[in-house]
């Protein structure tokens, strides 16, 4: 079998890596025997901050250090003194990554360290607007906390527990309480309302509203097993949650409900990422291929095969080597990075042909995978702990898909069907066609 369909390794062109953080091997519980089936910390996320002023880094099992980010440069900003865990730039195989962030006549801000006290499993960013379209609330007479003047910052732990802490001291806020097995993903809802859905081994996901100090407002039972991954379309309409039962379920956020159900993987489906513009969802699983969905009808629009020819049932469903591990959409909403357990990253360009435009090569296990809000920058985490960042391939997106953008973040697939516009373009509004 070969990694890629009609190209071969060598004639892809090379991702660069510009910056890279590495955890200290002494640290209490690096090691501890890795485990795939989810039960302890390890860095399986990667994130920054809306404004991508911080990246959120799991340095080890108990312990997150937000990094502040360099937005211009797109690389991390090393403190003076340097901090124990950043890179030196007296390290040869590294100087000119190291070197990079940090002159000596700029102003740098602190690594703050979060001592988390259990296994850390998730994290995510969130903003809190005052008032939000798609959640109406009432408004409490009292409250202990007001997070819309800041960002949230939030943490999914192996016993279950969500902390919220405070991004300038790292300080511990709130806890949340309810799950009964460990916390795997965290999302904020994106329209600012501060709704936080959790995905839990337990097999649920529940929402919390950070408006109200963390009341929990819904659990959602719909999978048959762990739920590894949820994610909010742009527009906080839909949700998407995927886990070990191969399922990919689609939530209508205003009603709080399936919406549909998309069967179509092999195996477990541990990723999900929509588009910017919220049209497409793309899912990453362990069949070693990652499917984009229409999130409104359920329609295959394409797939990303990370083994030619793709694989039978059988071989998809065990251990195929090529096991897609993180899927992300770049702010472009024509590139697609990914992560598969043969040590390659792949940027796909959706525009361009079925091999992935270029390449990189990850010595580590590859766990998770994320662009930065900009698009300009991909982090990748590992099962060490180790976070590198990758620039991204730089095309300029034709005027035709900008609109096509511009269009789908207003309208839903359904209502395309109801303008009146020549089918052809209906097609193209709706991905059936990419160019």
């Amino acid at each position: 079998m070969a990694s890629f369909l009609k190209r071969k390794k060598e004639d892809i062109d090379p991702a660069k890596k510009t910056d890279e953080l590495r955890a200290d091997p002494f640290e209490d519980g690096m090691k501890d025997q890795f485990d795939f089936k989810i039960t302890r910390g390890l860095c399986w996320h990667v994130i920054f901050s809306p404004d991508e002023s911080y990246f959120a880094w799991i340095s080890s099992p108990k312990k997150i250090i937000l990094v502040p980010w360099n937005k211009a440069k797109s690389t991390v900003e090393r403190p003076n003194p340097p901090h124990p865990l950043a890179l030196s730039s007296s390290d040869s195989s590294n100087s000119e990554m190291a070197g990079s962030s940090f002159s000596a006549n700029e102003e740098t801000r602190p690594w703050i360290t979060i001592e988390c006290g259990y296994p850390v499993l998730s994290v995510a960013f969130g903003v809190g607007l005052p008032e939000s379209p798609y959640a109406k609330r009432s408004k409490a007479c009292w409250t202990r906390f007001d997070f819309t003047k800041d960002i949230v910052f939030a943490s999914g732990h192996a016993n279950g527990r969500i902390r919220i802490w405070n991004v300038k001291t790292g300080n511990l806020l709130l806890e949340l309480m309810d799950h009964k097995s460990g916390v795997r993903d965290l999302s904020f809802a994106p329209d600012g309302s501060l709704r936080l859905i959790s995905a839990s081994l337990d097999g649920t996901l529940k929402g919390w509203d950070l408006h109200d100090d963390g009341n929990m407002f819904k659990t959602f039972h719909a999978h048959k097993d762990c739920v590894v991954w949820c994610c909010w379309s742009p527009n906080a309409r839909l949700m998407a949650s995927t886990g070990s039962d191969k399922t990919v379920v689609i939530w209508d956020m205003k009603e709080y409900k399936v919406s549909r159900k998309l069967d179509g993987h092999y195996h477990e489906v541990v990723s999900c990422s929509f588009s910017p513009d919220g049209a497409i969802l793309a899912t990453a699983s362990w069949d070693s291929q990652v499917i984009l969905w229409d999130p409104y009808t359920g329609e295959k629009l394409q797939s990303l095969h990370h083994i030619h020819p793709l694989p039978n049932m059988i071989y998809a469903c065990g251990a195929n080597s090529a096991w897609v591990r993180g899927v992300s959409f770049a702010r472009n909403g024509m590139n697609i990075a990914t992560i598969a357990d043969d040590h390659l990253i792949r940027f796909w360009n959706l525009m361009g042909d079925l091999d992935p435009e270029s390449i990189a090569t990850e010595e580590e296990d590859a766990l998770s995978c994320g662009y930065s809000p900009s698009g300009r920058c991909l982090a990748v985490g590992t099962t060490k702990f180790k976070v590198s960042f990758y620039t991204t391939p730089t095309k300029i997106p034709t005027l035709c898909h900008l609109a096509r953008m511009a269009v789908r973040r207003q309208v839903i697939t359904p209502e395309v069907d109801k303008l009146e516009i020549p089918r052809s373009l209906k097609s193209y509004l709706k991905y059936e066609v990419w160019n």
